[in-house]
């Protein structure tokens, strides 16, 4: 038998902490919770194209250079 999935998971990502406190300072400002932000830039990345994700990973490897998530 499968095991159902959680409903929810928890997950830990590591960002830059500048970078992070700029988006929740953002968040705060414009009074929305940065966890519903998160879920509809993540929505919108599922929901385009290909085409427009490599353009938009283009665009930020050009601009941050490469990542491998070790920061």
């Amino acid at each position: 038998l499968a095991v159902p999935k959680p409903r929810t998971i928890q997950r830990t990502y590591r960002f830059n902490t500048e970078l992070f406190e700029s988006f929740e300072e953002d968040c705060a400002r414009h009074l929305a919770n940065p966890k519903l932000v998160l879920e509809a830039l993540i929505l919108q990345w599922l929901e385009a194209k290909p085409d427009t994700r490599a353009s938009i990973a283009l665009r930020h490897q050009e601009r941050f250079g490469s990542s491998t998530g070790d920061d």
